[in-house]
């Protein structure tokens, strides 16, 4: 893929309800696309425990997280089920330079995120209620109230109809290569073959 010269770069935010596998079609379209710096996934900042759970993420404190976003660290921002989340800075670079961006966001920075950065491409990945639930049930982080409030996304998104629908409800690779395909049209290069570095990581000290 490499860069785009002279034009700047897409944004593809990801969300859905938990248990559409937001982290697996991400991790599958890093995979297929390794080693093409025209593709970036930035990793999110979380406060959240390292090696809690099956995202590699930047692991931070509350106090470190509001430092970091004083300091102008975080390009997106936001809150959920007790916990803080944020996208690098750095993928502001990224974009000058050409690059496809691929983040795994909260609907409800969706909004902003358009806002800021022009362009931008909302990805709702999608799966049954059912589905989501043995994913959930499987992963064993949430507790069954937890899991019920999840699912509440399930069944319509909370956003306008301006986002491209994923469905991941059957083999892996099926949803990869429909967001391969999205990447494509959207970015307006030829068939992309390898990409994926891991992003911009912001560091983690006081």
């Amino acid at each position: 893929m490499g860069e785009r010269r002279g034009r700047r770069g897409v944004l593809f935010l990801v969300c859905g309800p938990s248990g559409a596998g937001k982290d697996a079609v991400i991790e599958g379209v890093k995979r297929r696309l390794a080693g093409d710096p025209g593709c970036v996934f930035p990793l999110r900042v979380i406060t959240r425990p390292a090696g809690f759970g099956d995202e590699l993420h930047v692991a931070v404190t509350p106090a470190q997280f509001d430092r970091l976003r004083r300091r102008g660290a975080f390009a997106l921002c936001w809150g959920s089920r007790g916990l803080n989340y944020a996208i690098p800075v750095g993928i502001e670079s990224d974009l000058a330079r050409g690059r496809a961006v691929v983040v795994n966001v909260s609907p409800d920075i969706c909004p902003e995120a358009r806002a800021r950065y022009p362009g931008a491409v909302v990805v709702w990945v999608a799966a049954p209620a059912d589905l989501c639930r043995r994913r959930l049930m499987a992963r064993g982080r949430e507790s069954l109230p937890e899991i019920d409030q999840c699912l509440q996304l399930v069944d319509e998104p909370p956003l306008d109809d301006d986002l491209e629908i994923l469905v991941n409800d059957g083999p892996l690779d099926t949803a990869v290569d429909t967001f391969l395909r999205l990447i494509e049209e959207r970015t307006e290069v030829p068939q992309i073959k390898r990409t994926g570095l891991p992003g911009s990581v912001l560091p983690t000290g006081p």
